[in-house]
């Protein structure tokens, strides 16, 4: 009996060999698929930067124009109610989060410092809504990239969300960053937009690169709007347009003129040509490039001349 077990299970052994054998012969070899090839991730969004014919009409910004980083008056204007108010903190700490949520906090301060710069600046708009979201009813173009890229529909992380609340709170309030000083342009250190060789770069704050337009147009002294003091809804601060370039082209010169030779010459009546003074003052502030007059300080060759100063 113990042989006939032994020879069953040998047989039975053999049989599922035989099997094993005839099903991996029978089955034909299956060709290897090609490696499916690997997804190329999604290049960033660039920043849209200033508008080509701002940059067209701007002051040359190469090497012998000076970079004014002085810090920029702190942010005290008021909203005309508490809507405005509580949309103005909503806008500015959506624009913390979404762009600056993992920087360390100088790195948000920074952000916000930069919007508020904004607008201040006839380039922007006067609201906080409204600059935030200009252009994102744009599918490219959005100044804040976060408005136009799909961020918004994310799921928001409470904590972070309440720590850039409290960064917006405080600049509203008049907190100033000043390592950005009048800075309108930032962009992070992944992406070289064509733009940035046109501006200066003034900082570098954590993954960000802070820029301004050149000479005076990035200074401070380009802080000539008031603020509005009325906030749209984010849902209209959407449809925010552009602002037209000769419209803060013309804002910018009517504030500081710029002569690029010692003299200024004007016809006279009987079509002589009469030597005007070469420095015209404008809000207090004359820049002169000539040689006829002595200048309070010189700059990378740009002689800036404040107050009433005579030359």
């Amino acid at each position: 009996m113990h042989a006939r077990i032994a020879f069953g299970l040998a047989t039975l052994v053999a049989a599922t060999s035989c099997v094993g054998q005839a099903v991996e012969t029978a089955a034909p070899a299956r060709p290897k698929l090609a490696a499916a090839p690997a997804s190329r991730q999604a290049p960033p969004t660039l920043p849209a930067g200033p508008p080509p014919a701002l940059l067209a009409a701007a002051p040359d910004a190469g090497p012998t124009i000076a970079v004014d980083l002085t810090a920029a008056p702190p942010f005290l204007a008021q909203a005309a109610n508490a809507t405005a108010a509580a949309r103005a903190v909503d806008c500015l700490t959506a624009a913390i989060y979404y762009e600056a949520r993992s920087e360390p906090l100088k790195g948000q301060q920074a952000v916000a410092q930069v919007v508020l710069n904004r607008v201040r600046n006839p380039a922007f708009p006067n609201s906080v809504c409204g600059t935030v979201y200009e252009g994102s009813s744009r599918e490219t173009g959005c100044q804040f990239t976060f408005t136009c890229d799909g961020s918004l529909a994310g799921r928001r992380e409470p904590v972070a969300w309440e720590r850039a609340r409290r960064v917006a709170a405080a600049a509203l309030a008049g907190f100033v960053y000043e390592p950005v000083g009048a800075a309108t342009y930032y962009h992070t250190t992944a992406v070289h937009p064509w733009w940035d060789a046109k501006v200066r770069q003034v900082a570098q704050i954590g993954a960000h690169l802070f820029f301004q337009l050149p000479g005076a147009w990035g200074s401070s002294l380009a802080f000539r709007q008031s603020y509005g003091g009325v906030e749209p809804s984010p849902a209209v601060a959407v449809r925010t347009p552009e602002k037209a370039t000769d419209r803060f082209v013309e804002s910018f010169q009517a504030g500081v003129t710029i002569h690029r030779a010692g003299e200024v010459a004007a016809p006279a009546s009987d079509d002589t040509v009469v030597a005007q003074p070469a420095v015209v003052r404008s809000f207090g502030v004359d820049v002169h490039r000539g040689d006829t007059a002595q200048p309070i300080a010189t700059e990378s060759g740009v002689r800036v001349y404040r107050g009433t100063t005579e030359a």
